[in-house]
């Protein structure tokens, strides 16, 4: 795939899940100039960055409008822009009734933007709620990020270099 250009590819992609020609160009568009890749869409992905194919990768498995987004660490490789536009075009999901699943180790991500958290700690469902009721049970810890270390116990690792 590396050497379709990124229209083509998002326009193979959109065949797979069968999505209607009607609006795939105005999400095309859309989404590439919010990722800031529109004019790069014309060229080969093997052109691409890391980045701008993390974007091209978001766009195709959005491109055939799911109601519920399941991403992995889809911040990772996004530029401070890209990352802030994703943020916000997965509130805007959730903000028209729909849901979006996503893992990350940037605990401050989550707790800026999720309405609820899961906790996983070796495949084990360590907590599901909400951040104010997580943080109403740990009344003496501050952060998203201190909690997290104090249930998955890596608070007490020591380094040793």
């Amino acid at each position: 795939f590396l050497r379709l250009t990124g229209v083509e590819y998002l326009n193979f992609m959109a065949d797979i899940y069968d999505a209607p020609a009607e609006g795939r160009a105005e999400f095309i568009e859309n989404y590439a100039k919010r990722f800031g890749i529109f004019d790069s869409l014309g060229n080969s992905i093997l052109s691409y960055s890391h980045g701008m194919r993390q974007k091209l990768m978001i766009m195709g498995a959005l491109i055939h409008d799911p109601s519920v987004w399941i991403l992995d660490e889809p911040l990772t490789g996004l530029d401070p822009q890209s990352a802030f536009e994703l943020k916000q075009m997965m509130r805007e999901h959730v903000d028209k009734g729909n849901s979006v699943f996503f893992s990350t180790h940037v605990l401050e991500v989550a707790e800026k933007l999720c309405d609820e958290i899961c906790i996983i700690k070796h495949g084990e469902l360590l907590y599901h709620g909400t951040l104010d009721d997580l943080k109403a049970t740990h009344k003496s810890q501050a952060s998203l990020e201190n909690i997290f270390l104090e249930l998955t116990e890596t608070k007490d690792l020591e380094v040793t270099v």
